[in-house]
């Protein structure tokens, strides 16, 4: 998914990371940047965030997600592993 600077920027949508799942916000610098205030996401192939609207659904099983200590997500009731994904991971929206 694509996301516009102008939405970006608008405080009436809330977004999360596609990866971590942490509440993302833009930065004066151009990018995302996460709660605690990285920009840096250990779990994404890039090590940047990727901004998705939150709340964050699995694509696969439709659960919404939470980050995960040990990073990825976890959803409630089935943990970090989504049986309908192909990874056996939960993914968001992209």
């Amino acid at each position: 998914m694509i996301i516009s600077e102008d939405l970006l920027k608008g405080d009436f949508m809330a977004l999360a990371c596609k990866y971590c799942g942490i509440s993302v916000k833009e930065y004066s610098g151009g990018g995302l940047v996460g709660s605690p205030g990285s920009s840096n996401c250990s779990s994404s192939p890039t090590r940047k965030h990727v901004a998705v609207s939150h709340p964050p659904y699995c694509v696969f099983c439709g659960r919404e997600t939470k980050p995960y200590s040990g990073g990825g997500l976890t959803a409630s009731g089935v943990g970090v592993n989504c049986s309908a994904s192909p990874t056996h991971k939960h993914q968001l929206d992209d």
